[in-house]
């Protein structure tokens, strides 16, 4: 498994790469990607036998497809908008300022989560995740999850040149979490970095 996740790893660099003059917002920075497939590595036992992986570059502007699932067997990617949360980003700039995991503080947590059970909550379906490391334990308590939302649409982004924020949580457009549904199955590991 990790010489398959090796030869990801490079196929990802290559294309990314390749992709750098054409679309900057589909590229993984290599240190993120590395550090990705570490956690990997280091959570396959809480992680399912999923031939995909989730990273989210909140170091990129929001108004940027900075979360990409990884196709593993492929090396092919994938890439989407997505808000991070208020708490991250007091001044509302677009960019994510600094993690946090601590409850009440609608910041967005950094690290290891594994994509846990579908449910229908306010924002309709959504996703459960559980977080692997110590950085994310608190994502169940605080109901850090994938949802869509109105100000995850690109209307957002046209409109005052970034998405809206959430609590935390990791939210899509409603056409992209249709996507994301049907791309990434449960038990697939999502990293977060910036």
């Amino acid at each position: 498994m990790l010489r398959a996740l090796k030869a990801a790893c490079f196929a990802v660099i290559a294309l990314s790469a390749s992709a750098t003059e054409l679309d900057p917002g589909r590229t993984i920075r290599p240190e993120l990607l590395g550090a990705a497939i570490a956690s990997l590595d280091s959570h396959k036992a809480d992680a399912g036998e999923s031939n995909r992986l989730v990273i989210v570059d909140y170091g990129q502007h929001s108004k940027e497809k900075r979360l990409h699932i990884v196709n593993l067997e492929t090396g092919a990617v994938s890439s989407f908008r997505a808000a991070h949360g208020r708490g991250s980003d007091k001044d509302h700039d677009g960019f994510l300022d600094a993690f946090s995991d601590k409850p009440g503080s609608s910041a967005s947590p950094g690290g290891a989560y594994v994509v846990a059970e579908e449910y229908w909550g306010k924002h309709g379906r959504s996703l459960r995740l559980d977080g692997l490391d110590a950085t994310t334990k608190n994502a169940r308590t605080r109901a850090i999850v994938i949802h869509a939302a109105d100000y995850a649409e690109p209307d957002m982004i046209k409109k005052h040149g970034k998405l809206g924020r959430s609590n935390g949580c990791i939210v899509f457009s409603a056409a992209d979490l249709e996507t994301f549904f049907d791309s990434v199955p449960r038990g697939t590991l999502i990293y977060v970095g910036k």
